[in-house]
């Protein structure tokens, strides 16, 4: 076994690029030589980023002493594999740099996704070493770099227009300057975030570069910080052996166990996988935290770079709290340059196509993000069409949720295993084997449920009297000169009472959401926010509209 060991040490170093002054400690460990470089330029980051913070204050100093240990770590980890960085951003340089035109930014993303998808097909086709990390981990941060970035001056020049209308977020993220060279490069190759991400916008980074400002002591959220992630690493290197996510590939998964057996295996091998994620985003969160990078100044909180938040996550009710939760720099940059940017009908089915491209070409990636797109759609139809039937009573909300966050544990661990697994054939076999169960249900649920719906809402409405209009009318109260619709009396038309109070207060959460979480995308059509009517007359067609919700609904999604 150790002369296995070994030789495959030996097989790894004679093709990794990256230095190998540490390979002895492949002799000790487990790890191999492109992880224990990870841990160490992570440790060397975590240094930098406090001297940074507690002597360099000159914006100047500041840029060459990012620059400089940026590409420092980038040699010790890839070595002559940067020269991939190189060529990618200044492909990107030249075309920000000589282009104005409307087209620059999508000629950016091209031309920065297409490098990437070159070595990812070279990675997955032509590379048998191996590494969990290589150069292609860096190139997909670069990748949301460059693209954010153009996109950004482009919203620069637009904001200029008369004829042009940004959204908040694009307000927000506007770039009025093009960066200078040394400007560009820093941002290019910053340290904080060069191994695991995440992704700093430019308006953020050039923030942190420029404060005058003393930002608070991190010492509290970063110690919290390296404690999770010396947990999660705990987790996932005692219990990853015992639950590989790979194992479901061998026959005796597949044809000696139950369904039951394979789904429970399923949901823990998968959140014991997702453990690595929390432990490499959570560290890098700690290391740009240490230099004073992510510090909410409107909040004075330190999450504004967090990419992660695993409790929350393990926790969510539905497939949006996993994606708000969840690689969370990803899906700010899907929001900003995918998502608002795209037809409204097809925006949520370019998100994950976008996001599987950026990924790579295994197979098991268009698997997950596509089943994404259909669990996303059939999550917001059910919440949208059922969960107001449970919000008369606690007891009702509370098993509501129970049985939410249980088919949320299993739909995410049914669709992120072809992830990990990444080829078709083992993924196709196990969902062979559960009869494409979830799916199933999923389907139904877009296409059934609204029906099923709209019938019991149609024998509501044929029931209710002609005279409800008046009854609601008469139960709203005055609240300072206006009409509160979350103060309904629930003593007058007590069924379309209910029902459209929790209709409204469902869209008014949906609204809140979306408002609290305009970096990441939701996934679902946007609401347009309304004025609060002002008038009793202008109340009854509210009410009445809100009450149709489900029946309008279930008339779009069936066509």
């Amino acid at each position: 076994m150790g002369a296995e060991r070994g030789d495959m040490v030996v097989e790894q170093l004679s093709h990794y690029s990256g230095s190998t002054a540490l390979s002895f400690i492949c002799d000790f460990t487990s790890l191999s030589i492109d992880q224990i470089n990870f841990i160490t330029c992570q440790v060397v980051a975590l240094l930098l980023s406090y001297i940074l913070r507690k002597w360099i204050r000159n914006p100047l100093t500041r840029l060459w002493f990012t620059v400089i240990s940026g590409i420092s770590i980038c040699l010790f980890c890839f070595g002559t594999q940067i020269f991939h960085i190189i060529i990618s951003a200044g492909l990107s340089y030249l075309i920000i740099s000589s282009s104005k035109s409307r087209t620059m930014p999508w000629l950016v993303l091209v031309a920065s996704m297409g490098y990437l998808s070159f070595l990812h097909i070279k990675r997955q086709f032509y590379d048998t070493t191996g590494y969990s990390l290589d150069i292609t981990g860096p190139l997909m941060v670069l990748t949301q770099k460059m693209t954010s970035l153009a996109f950004s001056i482009m919203d620069g020049i637009d904001e200029k227009k008369e004829n042009q209308e940004l959204s908040p977020l694009q307000k927000q993220r506007v770039v009025r300057e093009a960066p200078t060279f040394l400007k560009f490069c820093s941002y290019i190759f910053q340290f904080q975030s060069m191994l695991a991400g995440p992704l700093v916008f430019y308006d953020d980074f050039l923030e942190f570069i420029e404060a005058q400002d003393e930002v608070p002591s991190p010492g509290v959220e970063v110690g919290i910080k390296l404690i999770k992630s010396t947990f999660f690493v705990l987790i996932f290197l005692g219990l990853g052996p015992k639950f590989d996510v790979q194992h479901v590939r061998s026959a005796e998964f597949l044809d000696e166990t139950s369904n039951i057996y394979k789904m429970a295996y399923i949901v823990v091998s998968t959140t014991v996988e997702r453990c690595k994620y929390y432990h490499a985003w959570i560290l890098s969160d700690a290391v740009c935290n240490m230099s004073g990078l992510g510090y909410d100044r409107v909040k004075g909180t330190f999450d504004l770079v967090s990419n992660v938040h695993p409790f929350r996550l393990e926790l969510s009710l539905n497939m949006k709290e996993v994606l708000d939760n969840w690689n969370i720099g990803t899906m700010k940059w899907l929001r900003y340059v995918v998502y608002e940017r795209s037809p409204v009908h097809v925006r949520t089915y370019l998100v994950y196509m976008v996001s599987a491209f950026w990924h790579g070409f295994y197979p098991g990636y268009y698997i997950t993000f596509f089943s994404g797109a259909i669990f996303t759609t059939s999550g917001r139809v059910v919440r949208k069409l059922v969960r107001p039937f449970f919000l008369s009573g606690s007891i009702r909300k509370l098993a509501y949720d129970f049985v939410t966050w249980c088919a949320t544990r299993c739909i995410l661990a049914y669709i992120t295993f072809a992830f990990v697994v990444q080829d078709f054939y083992p993924t196709i076999a196990v969902y062979t084997r559960i009869y494409f169960f979830f799916h199933v249900l999923a389907l139904l649920s877009i296409y059934l449920l609204p029906l099923l719906v709209r019938k019991s809402t149609n024998n509501i409405v044929e029931s209710t009297p002609k005279t409800s209009t008046t009854l609601i009318s008469s139960s709203l109260q005055r609240v300072n000169g206006t009409t509160d619709l979350r103060n309904l009396t629930t003593t007058s038309a007590k069924n379309i009472d209910e029902v459209t109070k929790h209709e409204t207060k469902n869209s008014i959460e949906t609204n809140e959401e979306t408002n609290m979480n305009q970096s990441t995308p939701d996934l679902e059509e946007s609401q347009t926010d309304k004025e609060i009517p002002t008038n009793e007359e202008d109340w009854k067609t509210h009410v009445m509209n809100s009450y149709d919700t489900a029946n309008n609904s279930a008339k779009l999604k069936t066509g």
